[in-house]
């Protein structure tokens, strides 16, 4: 009997381990290594922007209606009287990214592209025709994006994205308007400088919330367009305030560490902003708008 016992264990652990190996082959192999969670990537673009501009500013109570095109800017004084710095900046992670965007521009606008539209009160006698306008302004825009969005497309390396985005767009100007003058005229506030008559904004700085959307679309590995816009102000900072964009970028070489595209769009972007009144009363009523062309870098 313990001899049959014997022979019973035996093909009880044969059988045992027999069925544990069966079991572990249709088991999925053991990963080896954990899932990487997706990578950063960094795109860096220096742009310039070649602008018209169209609307109206008031500065201390005076407004001045502009209509000039880029070539009737382009007459003034260079870099003097037109001057720009942009450059734009996005790091993506999986479907999250930040962008950013910076402007700094000084335009300068006279003769038929500015007019005065209303004079205050107080100024008496006679005002020549002549009037011209000089604004510096700054504006830094930043906001996060989330891809809602995205296609492949029937290709490799093809595809459409569509991002919603919010955040804020700050606004900092100072405008100085200046009138020619004849003889015999009583100009309360304004500043004489060499016949003319001379008002200054000052500082004057806003914050204005947005939200907009914005779709990119890979026409092949190394051709993308994108297109955007946004609304903001709501009343906050100004009442209103819009932007649109678009521009295609075209991959024309590649390094180790970079990929280099020219980019090629327009951009308009408006706001209607004011504040204070009587003198003190500041209003910015602008579109702006032009080409835009610049150099990326996606790293």
């Amino acid at each position: 009997m313990s001899g049959i016992r014997r022979v019973c264990h035996a093909v009880a652990v044969v059988v045992s381990c027999i069925g544990t190996a069966s079991f572990a082959a249709d088991l999925p192999p053991r990963a080896t290594t954990p899932p990487q969670p997706p990578a950063w990537t960094y795109i860096a673009m220096p742009y310039a922007w070649l602008p018209s501009v169209n609307g109206t500013t008031t500065v201390k109570g005076r407004s001045t209606e502009i209509d000039a095109t880029l070539g009737e800017i382009l007459d003034r004084p260079i870099p003097e009287e037109l001057f720009g710095l942009m450059g734009a900046f996005e790091a993506r992670n999986g479907r999250f990214a930040v962008m950013t965007d910076l402007t700094y521009m000084k335009v300068g606008v006279s003769d038929s592209g500015a007019r005065a539209r209303s004079v205050h009160p107080q100024i008496g006698g006679a005002v020549a025709a002549a009037v011209s306008l000089q604004f510096k302004m700054f504006i830094a825009e930043a906001v996060l994006a989330y891809e809602l969005l995205h296609w492949e497309g029937s290709a490799p390396g093809t595809g459409t994205s569509i991002d919603l985005y919010g955040g804020g767009r700050f606004w900092w100007q100072n405008a100085e308007a200046s009138l020619a003058l004849t003889a015999g005229l009583s100009i309360a506030d304004l500043t004489l400088r060499g016949g003319r008559a001379v008002a200054a904004s000052g500082d004057v700085t806003w914050l204005d919330p947005l939200v907009g959307l914005r779709l990119r679309h890979h026409f092949s590995p190394s051709t993308e367009l994108v297109l955007r816009a946004d609304v903001g102000g709501f009343g906050v900072g100004s009442d209103l305030s819009w932007q649109a964009m678009g521009y295609l970028n075209w991959e024309f070489a590649r390094t180790q560490s970079a990929a280099w595209s020219g980019m090629l769009g327009y951009r308009a972007l408006y706001v209607d902003f004011s504040k204070g009144r009587g003198r003190s009363h500041y209003e910015y009523d602008m579109l702006t708008h032009g080409p835009v062309l610049g150099l990326t870098a996606r790293f």
